[in-house]
């Protein structure tokens, strides 16, 4: 962990279960992402690892900018400026410096457990308060037994990440590895994450590292096609509408054979003469 200025505070987990063979027990928790101790100081980067709401999810990133009780966490969240140390008292007024106040006392409340206070940066953004409280995690069987279970903050120091882990954050600066880079995909998942080239350091850059998947390259190559065959597009004829028949013509059409000229009169007329 970074050498970061302040007071470090260390967070214990609680742990239970049935299985009483405390070495056994320890294994099946080994697997869980909690820490069994954790260390934090103000200004650790963190990163949740568990979802908490649809704004808090596993893999946001954070930074601890204090730590509190409870009841201090209820009056700064209503006030977050009074813990402001670039605004001193003097310049508050009579309600925030009365807030800070406040704060100081809760903050002093013999036995009050004090908690990391976390600010998260939010997808669309902006930035949210949280003070982190321990969460638990089951190893649980079928018939409801809970076999081992732990209770800790929800937590993990993030100054490195997996490239995995990393999908979908947005990160300003960020200094990347590609040495063990094994999958396609993986190397532009992993520089994708940052907002700008002024912001990207790369490390082991390797281009054949670089590989995309060949049905991605497959799809690509069809668009390329389509917009090929859209410069030089076949046009087909446009039929001329069909004119509509005559009067004449739709009643040939419903009597038959039968001959409405003239001519065809003059002859019924000769058969009928000769009759």
């Amino acid at each position: 962990m970074r050498n970061l200025v302040g007071k470090e505070y260390r967070f214990e987990a609680a742990d239970s279960g049935t299985i009483t063979d405390i070495p056994m027990r320890d294994k099946l928790l080994a697997n869980m992402m909690a820490s069994k101790s954790l260390s934090l100081k103000k200004g650790a980067q963190v990163m949740l690892i568990k979802n908490m709401d649809d704004s808090l999810v596993n893999g946001s990133l954070g930074k601890v900018v204090g730590f509190m009780n409870e009841k201090s966490f209820e009056y700064y969240h209503e006030n977050p400026d009074v813990l402001d140390e670039n605004i001193s008292t003097q310049d508050l007024d009579d309600d925030a410096r009365n807030q800070r106040a406040q704060i100081k006392t809760a903050m002093a409340i013999p036995g009050a457990k004090l908690y990391p206070l976390v600010r998260f940066a939010i997808a669309d953004g902006t930035y949210r308060d949280l003070l982190v409280m321990p969460e638990e995690w089951k190893i649980e069987l079928p018939n409801g037994e809970i076999q081992a279970q732990r209770s800790q903050l929800p937590l993990i120091l993030a100054w490195a990440l997996s490239i995995h882990k990393a999908q979908g954050q947005t990160l300003e600066r960020v200094k990347i590895d590609l040495k063990r880079v094994f999958e396609k995909g993986q190397a532009y998942v992993a520089l994708s994450r940052a907002t700008s080239q002024a912001g990207l350091e790369v490390q082991n850059f390797d281009k054949s590292k670089v590989m995309a998947h060949p049905r991605v390259a497959q799809f690509y190559d069809s668009l390329y096609s389509v917009n090929k065959a859209l410069k030089h597009p076949v046009v087909a004829p446009i039929p001329k509408p069909k004119q509509p028949d005559s009067y004449e013509e739709r009643f040939r059409k419903q009597r038959g054979t039968v001959d409405l000229t003239q001519d065809a009169d003059d002859e019924i007329i000769k058969r009928a003469a000769h009759a």
